[in-house]
């Protein structure tokens, strides 16, 4: 249903068009918008992979990010609620015996988060006056 492909200088515009769009930052703990400049010199310093969702037709849908063992997706507007997060997780999470995540606890995708196998762990903090909370995958 959708592939993976690591996140290019190219992806950069279509990272922001989802990014800074208001539905995805108001589920993000940091919610500033950026610039290209300022997006073009985070790539440069990027360590961890970031990979861009393509469907079935070839296009692009979102975009998965990493940060060591954390994860997270963000989906374009346009493509949401197709089923393109739960299987790029799948697909990232195939290979993995470890990932962790934080989520707002009144995001609705935290229901996805618990039936793809993550369970809250006793981490949490309040984010613009939102209960912010860790979650952790564990396949042994």
């Amino acid at each position: 249903m959708i592939t993976l492909r690591p996140l290019t200088k190219e992806d950069l515009p279509f990272l922001l068009e989802v990014r800074n769009d208001y539905s995805t930052r108001n589920n993000l703990e940091n919610n500033s918008t950026f610039t290209l400049e300022q997006c073009e010199n985070w790539f440069i310093n990027l360590t961890s992979p970031w990979y861009i969702i393509i469907n079935k037709n070839l296009e692009a849908v979102g975009y998965l990010r990493t940060n060591g063992d954390e994860v997270g997706c963000d989906i374009h507007p346009l493509h949401r609620r197709q089923g393109y997060a739960k299987a790029a997780y799948q697909e990232y999470l195939k290979d993995k015996t470890y990932a962790s995540l934080w989520v707002f606890s009144d995001n609705f995708a935290k229901n996805l988060y618990l039936k793809l196998g993550f369970k809250e762990i006793n981490e949490s903090g309040f984010i613009r006056g939102r209960s912010y909370i860790k979650m952790e995958y564990i396949n042994k």
